[in-house]
């Protein structure tokens, strides 16, 4: 046989092997491909935990950073000339108003006001006696006048000698505490010289900075929740807010006015002043729950009555140790708790009920 009708027939046994083994494969898997959607197995769909949840209402707060500081500090100084006598308190102690705080020697001060008081006496009797003889018409109306100028001038001088004398006595205008003294016991001090540093810690004010946005949301007379970092709570109420804003901050000053009866609040502390705005709806959530997108949205994931993962941006309204309040979420949720990080926006899931509303 020739060589060429050999190499054809091998053509033609090998060309009808292959098309009977493709009928015989297609055979084989076309049941599977075509089973419907339905039949799959159950298993094919992940379950993920959920908790329905409800919204609280929550007031809506600002918070910034504060700093305590004296409602009054005046620098206590000498009105008149003298040497220190006396010191009568010292640094850190308490006063009340009047309370004596030093003392100028006197020197020749109180024979001033004796010797003016005579001279008032002397001065009546003068006016008194032209007073009536000019009556009977023995002296003239100008010199009644020159004694009641003379009198009125001695009244003046006893005036002036009693304010020299009280001068030399300095007491405290108001409640405060002594923050510094800066003279001696035998200092000679002149008029305007500072003797004493005092502060008025009662009430203390607390004062911070607010942005634009924040600005619209305060007003003056608001209730404000003061934390201090030793944890201490204290409530104030906010007493001024700056019209202008600061040139290089853009920020308006204000200040929270807060009683502090027993002085334990000193200036220069660092406060937490947190001032409710309005009440809204909020939902209490774990931090762990919360997811993020490609675009750095921040949110969570809920799942629809069908059964779908939908993705809801938040926004934080209070933040502590153990969980967030949040808001933007519909009134009420079904909030994937477990299993949120291996399910994707629009897939179907199996929800697993958890409890309701415990973050």
């Amino acid at each position: 046989m020739k060589k060429s009708i050999l190499i054809a027939i091998c053509i033609t046994i090998i060309a009808v092997l292959w098309v009977i083994s493709g009928s015989f494969t297609k055979e084989s898997v076309a049941p599977e491909a075509t089973l419907p959607s339905e039949q799959l197995s159950g298993t094919d769909i992940p379950s993920v935990q959920i908790q329905l949840m409800s919204a609280e209402t929550l007031n809506d707060t600002i918070s910034v950073t504060g700093r305590s500081q004296a409602a009054r500090q005046v620098f206590i100084a000498a009105e008149t000339a003298g040497q220190i006598s006396t010191l009568a308190v010292n640094k850190g102690d308490n006063v009340r108003k009047g309370d004596l705080l030093a003392k100028l020697h006197i020197k020749d001060r109180a024979a001033r006001v004796t010797e003016a008081q005579e001279l008032i006496k002397q001065r009546q009797i003068q006016y008194e006696a032209a007073k009536k003889l000019s009556e009977k018409g023995f002296s003239s109306d100008v010199r009644v006048a020159e004694s009641r100028a003379a009198l009125e001038g001695a009244k003046a001088s006893l005036k002036q000698a009693q304010v020299e004398l009280g001068n030399t006595v300095i007491r405290a205008p108001f409640n405060g505490v002594i923050n510094n003294i800066m003279v001696e016991v035998g200092d000679y001090v002149t008029h305007g010289t500072e003797l004493v540093d005092l502060i008025d810690l009662n009430p203390i004010e607390i004062t911070g900075f607010l942005t634009e946005k924040q600005l619209v949301k305060v007003q003056e007379g608001s209730m404000a929740n003061i934390t201090f970092l030793d944890g201490r709570d204290i409530t104030g109420t906010v007493s001024f807010i700056a019209s202008a804003a600061g040139p290089q901050t853009r920020t308006f000053a204000f200040e929270v006015t807060a009683a502090n009866d027993d002085m334990a609040i000193k200036e220069g502390l660092t406060a937490t002043v947190s001032i409710p705005t309005k009440k809204v709806s909020a939902f209490k959530i774990s931090p762990s729950i919360l997811s993020l997108t490609d675009d750095g949205t921040v949110g969570v994931k809920i799942v629809s009555d069908e059964g779908i993962v939908r993705f809801v941006p938040i926004r934080l309204l209070k933040d502590t140790k153990e969980f967030l309040w949040v808001t933007g979420l519909p009134k009420t949720i079904r909030l994937i708790t477990v299993g949120q990080e291996f399910v994707i926006t629009g897939q179907q899931v199996n929800p697993v009920k958890e409890g309701h509303n415990s973050p």
